[in-house]
């Protein structure tokens, strides 16, 4: 296998705003109270639908750490084979076939176009970087093998891929930096995006980006958080982030999870190219729930609408995850009412979008204030979920909140737990109890 050093070159989209270089004037910007059909001026799009996954020949990458370092430890990468294991006491940190990053990685991406697997190194978690970066690695035989260099970036939010591009979004300015991976290895360009313009501000407020979702055929829709309006808004783009539309619409909050310097991903594709876009957080009841966006459509559908606030009896999630066909997997705040931060989550619930149905995960761990939970993946309608002991650092559900006591010393066997569209986790592989199992990561 050749390996090439993709990180010759990198791409940013940098300015005081975030996307419109090709857009002149006449670009259309829907009003906030202004609805559409859903089909007018579409043309088809999104990406065709993932292959079938056999789980028996599925492979797999484990990212780990070292529990009692956490961010201070590097990240352990293992590639296994069959998600259908139930093998018990697997070590990673310090295990054989094993490749250890100098940095901890936070958050991982797998590009299933480029085939490119990236870790994304938070400021904290910089052990021999210096600062906030990614490091990319591909698969070679049944071990990954890292490409290039790291490459520093400013600290981010949320990360993903589209196109042949891995990203990394910041939280408080509307900058994206795009990192490139080519087979042939040809050198790219620095490319500036120029800023929004007045019409993309609500009151002079320009937004940031939540996500970027590819839809396949040089098209991108990115969600937009605004920090003085609750309300969804996604914007429509190319692979340069150049913007031919936004819309926007009341009847849910803003699309986007919270935690720390952390943004997590409100909208996923299902099977079919739709993209349903959540929100979870809001601090209006009213507004925690999911619109559609159907395929090839720029607007959204009029006619749906998930009240999952009102399903759930007040429950407010975090995270949302793809688990196959129409169903998703919520992760939601213990409680009822309105959630901070710094709130621990971890109680899981699966919503399938097209019967409107909410139904909690029984077989999961119950104490969420005693686990760490890890990115997920899914394959062949199942979601495989990451759980270990909590640590100092990732303290209760999906990390922070509990710096000491329970939290911290609590000891949990890490494990990865299937869940289906029944709502029932099962547990599968097991790992040593010194393992903060950080992701699975499904080579598709």
């Amino acid at each position: 296998m050749k390996t090439v050093n993709f990180f010759k070159y990198a791409v940013f989209a940098l300015a005081l705003g975030l996307f419109a270089t090709a857009c002149d004037d006449d670009d259309p910007v829907k009003d906030p109270t202004e609805q559409g059909d859903g089909n007018e001026g579409n043309e088809p799009g999104g990406s065709d639908p993932e292959e079938p996954v056999e789980p028996t020949t599925a492979k797999f990458v484990i990212t780990s750490s070292e529990k009692a370092l956490d961010l201070k430890s590097p990240a352990y990468l293992k590639v296994f084979t069959d998600l259908t294991q139930t093998t018990s006491d697997v070590q990673i940190v310090g295990g054989e076939n094993v490749v250890t990053a100098p940095d901890a990685f936070t958050q991982v991406s797998w590009n299933s176009d480029s085939k490119t697997f990236t870790g994304y190194i938070y400021g904290r978690g910089a052990i021999t970087l210096g600062g906030a970066g990614l490091r990319s690695y591909k698969l070679d035989g049944d071990k990954m093998v890292e490409i290039g260099s790291a490459v520093t970036v400013e600290n981010f939010g949320n990360t993903g891929t589209f196109g042949n591009y891995s990203y990394a979004a910041q939280i408080s300015n509307p900058y994206v930096m795009r990192v490139s991976r080519s087979d042939d290895n040809t050198a790219g360009d620095n490319r500036y995006i120029a800023d929004f313009t007045d019409k993309y501000a609500i009151d002079g407020v320009m937004p940031a980006i939540t996500e970027i979702i590819d839809r396949g055929n040089n098209e991108v829709a990115m969600t937009l958080y605004y920090s003085n309006s609750d309300k969804a808004a996604v914007a429509f783009a190319d692979y340069d982030l150049n913007v031919s539309s936004v819309i926007y619409d009341e009847r849910i909050g803003a699309s986007y999870g919270a935690q720390r310097s952390v943004r997590y991903a409100q909208a996923a594709t299902d099977d079919e190219g739709n993209i349903y876009v959540f929100s979870g957080q809001s601090s209006n009841d009213n507004l925690v729930g999911a619109l559609k966006i159907a395929k090839g459509s720029k607007e959204f559908d009029k006619s749906y609408h998930f009240n999952i606030g009102e399903k759930s009896g007040g429950y407010r999630f975090r995270k949302v995850y793809h688990i196959g066909g129409d169903d998703f997997l919520l992760e939601c705040f213990p409680e009822t009412g309105a959630v901070e931060n710094m709130s621990t989550s971890g109680k899981m619930a699966v919503v399938n979008m097209k019967s409107l149905s909410f139904k909690w995960v029984t077989g999961f761990p119950e104490d969420v204030n005693s686990i760490s939970i890890g990115f997920p993946d899914n394959a062949d309608g199942k979601i495989y979920v990451p759980v270990s002991g909590a640590s100092s650092m990732h303290g209760g559900g999906s990390g922070g909140g509990k710096p000491s006591g329970k939290a911290a010393s609590a000891t949990v066997t890490p494990t990865i737990y299937v869940i289906g569209a029944d709502g029932v986790a099962t547990p599968g592989m097991t790992f040593k109890n010194t393992e903060l199992l950080k992701a699975i990561t499904i080579l598709k």
